[in-house]
Formats: C-alpha cells, sequence, structure tokens
C-alpha cells in the first residue's frame, strides 16, 4: 500500500494498542482537496475515527463508543448505530471558509437518543421518514422511533415472523430517494440462527424491497448496498471486492478487488471509499475466498476510481484495530468534532 504519513492518538483502543493510521498513496490529497473529510466505525476496538487531512498529512480524533456500526450523515446530522442504542447528532457550530489550525468547523452534539436494547442493528439511513436501520437481530429494516425500540417496515419474503433469532444475517440497506430500496443477506432462512449453517460464502443474497424479491444470489456474505450514479454498488464482502449492480438487467459486475474483507462503502462523483477488514481464520466472519486471493489482508479505508477500478491510496490501521464497519463522507466539514458525553 506504499508510503505515507501517520498522527498517532493518545487513545487506546479495548484490544490494548493505540490505534494508529497511516494514509498511503493519494488519500491524503484527495481527501484535502475534496473539501470534506471522514467519519469511520471501528465496532471491535470501540472507536468513532474522524479523519482530516492538511498540509499533506493525515490527522484524526477517536471518540469511544459502545460497538459502533452503522453511520448516516445528512444536513449537518451524524447518527451512529451503537449496542444498545441509535445516537444522533447535531452540528452546532456554524462552519466557516477556513477552519483555525487546530479548531473545528464543526461540532457534531447529541441531539436525540433512540434506545434500542441489542438489536445488533447494522447500516443505517436517514431517509423520508427519518432514521432508517437494519435490525438484524429482527432480519427486518426498521424505523427508529421514540416510543418503541423500533418500527419494523419491511422484511425478506422468505420470513413470516418477526422473531429475535438473527436468521438470515440482515445487515444492509440501501436508499433511493428517500425510501429502503435495496437490502444484502448472507442467505434465504428462516432458521433461527439459520446464517451460522448455512454456506454464507456462496448463498448471499442481494434484496429488492420495493418488489420484496431476491435480484441476486450466489454473493459471499454481502454488505453496503449503495444507489449512486443511476446503478446500484455494494460490497461482496468475503470475496473482497467492489461490485456494481444493474437492476434493469440484473448484471453485475466487479469493479475492483481489494486486499480486505470490504465492507463500509461511500461514494464521491467517481470515486468510492471502501472499508477494509482483516479477518480471522475459523472465525465467524472467516472468508477464504478473499483469503486465498490475497496474501495479506489490510484494515483501513481503501480509495477507489470507479471509472478504471484502480485503488488510488488508502488509509491503514497500523496497530489498535481490526476491521471497519463504515465510513462516511462529511462534504464541506475539514475538521469535525464530535462530543460523546
Amino acid at each position: 500500500m506504499g508510503q505515507g504519513t501517520d498522527h498517532p492518538p493518545p487513545a487506546s483502543s479495548p484490544q490494548g494498542s493505540r490505534l494508529r493510521c497511516r494514509a498511503h498513496g493519494k488519500m491524503a490529497a484527495w481527501l484535502a482537496a475534496s473539501g470534506g473529510s471522514l467519519a469511520i466505525t471501528t465496532y471491535t476496538s470501540g472507536k468513532l475515527i474522524l479523519v482530516s487531512s492538511f498540509a499533506g498529512k493525515i490527522g484524526y480524533r477517536l471518540r469511544p463508543l459502545a460497538r459502533p456500526m452503522g453511520l448516516a450523515t445528512r444536513d449537518g446530522q451524524l447518527a451512529v448505530a451503537t449496542r444498545t442504542q441509535l445516537l444522533q447528532f447535531r452540528n452546532t457550530l456554524e462552519q466557516r471558509p477556513t477552519p483555525p489550525r487546530h479548531g473545528s468547523d464543526a461540532v457534531f452534539t447529541l441531539d436525540q437518543g433512540f434506545p434500542t436494547g441489542k438489536l445488533n442493528a447494522h447500516d443505517l439511513a436517514f431517509g423520508n421518514r427519518g432514521l432508517y436501520f437494519a435490525n438484524t437481530r429482527f432480519n427486518c429494516i426498521a424505523r427508529a422511533t421514540p416510543k418503541k425500540r423500533f418500527l419494523c417496515v419491511w422484511q425478506p419474503p422468505f420470513l413470516e415472523a418477526i422473531v429475535p433469532q438473527d436468521c438470515c444475517h440482515l445487515n444492509g440497506i440501501g436508499l433511493r430517494d428517500g425510501r429502503p430500496a435495496m437490502a444484502t443477506a448472507f442467505c434465504e432462512t428462516a432458521q433461527p440462527g439459520g446464517w451460522r449453517e448455512e454456506n454464507r460464502f456462496t448463498q448471499g443474497v442481494l434484496l429488492d424491497v420495493q418488489e420484496s424479491r431476491v435480484v441476486a444470489r450466489g454473493l459471499c456474505m454481502p454488505h453496503s448496498p449503495r444507489w449512486h450514479n443511476d446503478c446500484w454498488w455494494l460490497c461482496d464482502s468475503g470475496h473482497g471486492t467492489l461490485v456494481r449492480f444493474d437492476a434493469a438487467t440484473t448484471e453485475r459486475r466487479e469493479v475492483c478487488s481489494l486486499p480486505g474483507f470490504t465492507r463500509g462503502l461511500c461514494l464521491i462523483d467517481k470515486y468510492a471509499l471502501v472499508g477494509l477488514s482483516k479477518i480471522r481464520r475459523k472465525h465467524v466472519l472467516d472468508a477464504p475466498p478473499v483469503r486465498e486471493r490475497h496474501a495479506r489482508l489490510f484494515a483501513g479505508v481503501a480509495l477507489v476510481d470507479t471509472s478504471t477500478g484502480r485503488q488510488l491510496g488508502s488509509l491503514e490501521f497500523l496497530t489498535g484495530g481490526r476491521e471497519v464497519f463504515e465510513v462516511v463522507f462529511l462534504p464541506g466539514v475539514r475538521r469535525p468534532n464530535v462530543i460523546v458525553n
């Protein structure tokens, strides 16, 4: 992944080592030119990572959260799915064209919290009717509500009841025009915990939510469906690939192969930011296909030119982090801060 710069933070992960990052290739230059910044979740390390770029160097802030996974941003808001609640932050600092060298041009403070209990909430997205999330424990797409732990808005057609038993490991949701439109799951089963027993390396599916049907099969532990530039993009995670899917023809094409378990996806113009995770042999999320494809796996975020499929750069976790769940781009915010307590 080349050489780069690093900026070690004074914070430790639950794994015992400090989370340290390094930028490679064009990542630092691209992020500086974009006029924005990144927010990344790593749940095993219990961190929300805020990444900025100035003077050719990457800088980052770490904020501790309980098992953070899904992330979503819209109109000065930032939402995070944690172990037992959905947290919705709002930027309370007026943005300035040029932030002070060591200051912040956006400060996100807690605006609202939705207690959920242990739903194993994965993907998160702002839509026309509020905050939607993948309720993995109950096998459905749900909406956040202050009155209940969740409001189910859709479940896969092969399920008949809302049960708290994570049958198919529904994990990813993609919105189009503000409505849930696609979902990813590891398999088609209504058996409690069935995804752990099925061959999840070949039975992953992409589901059309509005038509309530499976539109793609044969995926390997897929995640992160996203609508961008008139087509769908997703991570075929167990193969370590970024895939483009044409809903009209059901054709899917591999855009690029990356050295990690791909999960977490954000698209900006022709660029894709793809989360990469290391995997452990014999772990429930072990993925032999990507291990066989790459001699060494990385954890961090890859920058990909989707027009060519080339990886242009990356942000690599050197220590203290083995996985990424989500990455989002914060447009117009060059040095963000999040107040978590």
